[in-house]
């Protein structure tokens, strides 16, 4: 550790006289510089013992006054003094003043060397290095025992061991533990950390000290990490405190969390893929049933989540605040839609729309996200048709009103239900679906251009990258199979209102959800 003034003179060869400040003698000497200038503390940085030569002390009793309070303000550990018959006195109010301040005065013999002095403290630190090495790497090694024994409590007991402290890794916002087998803060050590982040506006510095709720001192630290995430440390005893040894084990702490992400990832992975089953029908009940089980959810329990808006960075960030408050899920992407199944909470039965946990889904995902909510998922052999009532609720979901449930969701007119809209699909574009089926071809995609262009040929055409004669064919064949005409407004309007609703229903053989008709496609084959 690094000596203290009181440690120095107690160091036989300095021969060391306390002449005032005796109250700051544990203060802790970083540097020991010597100067002679008469306002030194403009180059002084906090913690040196300044060396003074006796004879260009101030004379009078106020410039000694004023340099003890200019010392003090440079937060200088002590002031020493090495005099002579020529030195002149120091002042009983300049004494005076350093015992209020706090601020030890040290008188040496003129005959001791400064460099002596300076070894000493240097030594000190030499040996502050060392050990703060030894124990940095110490905290290093125990990143490495903890990746290979895949064990996060046997790295937080050591991490805890090396800085002699009480340690806890948690979530910046919940202060829960995020590293399994971990403890948990105290209650009244959470408490009194949101107490700290409210007094300061939320902001968080980049070392949050404070006292302990009974004793000691608490440090906060953030831990580099793509979540926030905060490394707490309790010194009930108050031993001295290496910050720069903290900042290691912070580092240390980030790796072990990134190290547990990716053993978190595979389970995720495992997810998605009994996600991806699920909606393409490939389980059986039974199946389904016990696989959702092992996930830790509930069909009766589960709903789907149908979500446009969420890039990958964002759907990381879900996922990473869902597992950071044990709330089971599954997450499947889907072109530019995001499903998640989530297990819902009994107290949240009433008003899934409105519930605490997807208000925590939709402040992850930002403000230019929407959600469509299903139905309970009853069973497993139901999460086909949770698809189709997800998709029909973001459908009807807005900026105005971003989440919207299957009961709420109107998103076409004159269709209240998902029912209702595959009727009108069947009856009105139900001939274009089997022709094109039949034949290879695209004209429901065509037609879906072809009215997004504002019934332009030549438009059509460009998007379509065919000819302009080719889109005319194909919307003379499209009246003929349809028997609707394109110059009638009320043939466009049944046209129109059909196209879109299976753009929200549209799923093909394998249950696989396709992109919206709008998106751009290659040409087909008429």
């Amino acid at each position: 550790m690094a000596i203290t003034v009181r440690e120095l003179t107690e160091l036989p060869h300095l021969r060391m006289e306390v002449v005032a400040g005796s109250s700051g003698l544990d203060h802790l000497v970083t540097w020991a510089h010597s100067s002679d200038l008469d306002q030194p503390w403009g180059w002084l940085s906090g913690g040196e013992l300044l060396m003074k030569n006796g004879r260009t002390l101030p004379p009078s009793v106020d410039q000694q006054v004023n340099f003890i309070e200019g010392l003090v303000s440079a937060h200088t550990s002590a002031l020493v003094i090495g005099s002579d018959p020529a030195s002149p006195p120091i002042g009983e109010r300049a004494m005076q003043r350093a015992d209020e301040l706090g601020m030890p005065v040290l008188r040496v013999p003129y005959s001791m060397s400064f460099i002596v002095l300076s070894r000493a403290v240097a030594d000190a630190l030499l040996n502050e290095e060392a050990s703060r090495a030894t124990r940095t790497e110490k905290i290093y090694d125990t990143i490495h025992a903890a990746v290979a024994g895949d064990d996060p409590g046997v790295f937080v007991r050591r991490l805890r061991a090396e800085l002699s402290c009480e340690l806890y890794i948690v979530d910046a916002e919940t202060l829960s533990p995020i590293l399994d087998g971990t403890p948990s803060p105290p209650d009244v050590l959470c408490d009194r950390l949101r107490e700290e982040i409210t007094a300061r506006g939320g902001a968080v510095p980049g070392t949050l000290r404070f006292a302990g709720p009974r004793r000691g001192e608490v440090v906060v630290v953030e831990v580099p990490y793509e979540e926030p995430t905060f490394l707490i440390a309790h010194y009930p005893n108050n031993p001295p405190l290496d910050l720069v040894l903290l900042q290691h084990a912070a580092t240390a702490v980030a790796v072990e969390v990134a190290h547990a992400s990716l053993r978190a990832d595979h389970q995720r992975q495992l997810g998605t893929d009994l996600l991806s089953q699920l909606l393409e029908g490939r389980l059986d009940l039974q199946t389904g049933s016990t696989q959702l089980h092992q996930h830790t959810m509930s069909p009766t329990t589960a709903y789907l989540l149908a979500i446009n808006g969420a890039n990958a960075t964002e759907e990381r960030r879900l996922h990473i605040g869902l597992r950071r408050r044990a709330i089971a899920h599954l997450l499947l992407r889907r072109d530019r839609v995001l499903f998640l199944l989530l297990e819902e909470k009994p107290d949240d039965n009433r008003d899934r729309a409105h519930s605490p946990t997807v208000k925590l889904l939709f402040d992850r995902l930002g403000h230019n996200s929407t959600i469509g909510i299903s139905n309970p998922l009853v069973d497993s052999s139901r999460a086909p048709a949770a698809a189709r009532e997800a998709l029909w609720a973001l459908a009807g979901a807005s900026t105005d009103s971003p989440i919207m449930t299957y009961e709420e969701a109107s998103p076409l007119p004159a269709l209240q239900s998902q029912e209702e809209a595959q009727a009108l699909v069947s009856r009105v574009l139900g001939s274009l679906i089997e022709y094109d089926s039949a034949n290879g071809s695209d004209l429901v995609h065509s037609l879906s251009v072809f009215l997004e262009t504002r019934r332009s040929w030549q438009r059509c055409a460009e998007v379509l990258n065919v000819h302009r004669q080719t889109v005319i064919y194909r919307m003379r064949r499209i009246e003929q199979l349809t028997e609707r005409r394109l110059s009638e407004t009320s043939d466009l309007a049944i046209l129109w209102l059909a196209l879109s609703a299976y753009n929200i229903l549209r799923v093909d053989e394998t249950g696989l959800l396709h992109r919206p008709l709008g998106a751009a496609r290659s040409s087909a084959a008429d």
